[in-house]
């Protein structure tokens, strides 16, 4: 795919080597996916991209009509011909009386008798523009920090390494900031196309991400070039008739040779009910939905690994703003 040439009159300004302006092109962020929500139930949004590395997307329509407080999400494993066990990993979302992500973490396991976590907060201006993503581990924090255009397009991102003062405590020790990228951002914008060129600290471009659209106001691609090593990565989606998005396929070569595809399949309700997840022409995974029918929230998600010959068991529980009580699946 080409592309015109950069806008000449929207060159960024040389950007000052400072903690408050940087970017990689595969650590975007969940407010990028949220042209990808559908009428469904699901508090899920369809598309869930995988440059997402903190958190899930989430249709924020249903997470304020629900006035969702918050989600935690335990986890569980049944192998083919054993027991379900538990190994204490969860997954918990808090959000804002404005239906705003403002607090995540999940845990993994280090080892046999090992956990750690992995928490994240995530601060808003007055537009409701994510301004500031915070993640720590232990006493070191990474943080991304990002200016908006006023049409919602972003237009500087920067990427920091921080750590605590003192070790151990809750606050920043300023000069201790490590800068691990700084990126600013112009637009080409079409009918159905918009162009965005990725600028690094010394104001040459990096990157550059073609997005076109449909009759419908519909994404149906969206291409990223990085200028080193003809590094690339593309998204494509398909529709079905009712226009929720049926089918997305991933494609590249940022971290080796990539062809992920997954198919959605919807009730009459529009609610996700199965995914299909397809690598290299083989099926690798069969995703199960199930709903609360009281709430028409998902309670339970069944996520089969062919490959490992395990089922993955996530379980919802929920906390409302305005009823005192928990939704437990179980």
């Amino acid at each position: 795919m080409q592309a015109a040439s950069p806008p000449a009159d929207k060159y960024p300004p040389m950007i000052a080597r400072s903690p408050l302006f940087c970017f990689r092109p595969w650590l975007l962020t969940i407010f990028a996916v949220h042209a990808f929500i559908y009428a469904s139930m699901a508090q899920l949004a369809a598309f869930q991209d995988e440059n997402n590395l903190i958190s899930p997307s989430f249709r924020y329509d249903v997470i304020r009509s629900q006035k969702i407080a918050s989600i935690l999400i335990q986890i569980e494993e049944k192998p083919d011909g054993k027991a379900i066990h538990d190994d204490g990993i969860v997954q918990y979302y808090r959000f804002d009386t404005a239906a705003r992500l403002a607090e995540s973490y999940y845990t993994f396991k280090t080892g046999s008798n090992a956990w750690d976590t992995v928490r994240s907060k995530y601060f808003y201006d007055r537009s409701n523009r994510l301004v500031t993503k915070r993640t720590d581990v232990g006493s070191f924090f990474d943080t991304w920090y990002y200016v908006w255009y006023d049409d919602g397009k972003i237009k500087k991102e920067a990427h920091v390494h921080e750590t605590q003062s003192p070790a151990g405590g809750t606050s920043f020790y300023i000069g201790a900031q490590k800068v691990i990228s700084c990126d600013s951002f112009a637009y080409n914008i079409y009918p159905k196309q918009v162009q965005r060129y990725g600028y690094n600290e010394e104001n040459t471009i990096y990157e550059k991400t073609i997005t076109q659209y449909d009759d419908n106001h519909q994404i149906t691609e969206r291409y990223s070039h990085y200028q080193v090593g003809w590094l690339y990565s593309q998204v494509d989606f398909k529709y079905d008739s009712a226009n929720h998005l049926s089918e997305y396929t991933y494609s590249g070569n940022v971290n080796g040779e990539v062809h992920k595809t997954t198919h959605i399949v919807y009730d009459k309700n529009g609610n996700i009910i199965a995914e299909k997840k397809i690598n290299a022409g083989k099926q690798t995974n069969e995703i199960e939905y199930m709903y609360d029918k009281n709430t028409g929230l998902i309670s339970d998600k069944l996520d089969r690994d062919f490959a490992k010959a395990v089922i993955e068991i996530w379980k919802f529980n929920y906390n409302f703003f305005d009823r005192d009580i928990i939704l437990d699946s179980q």
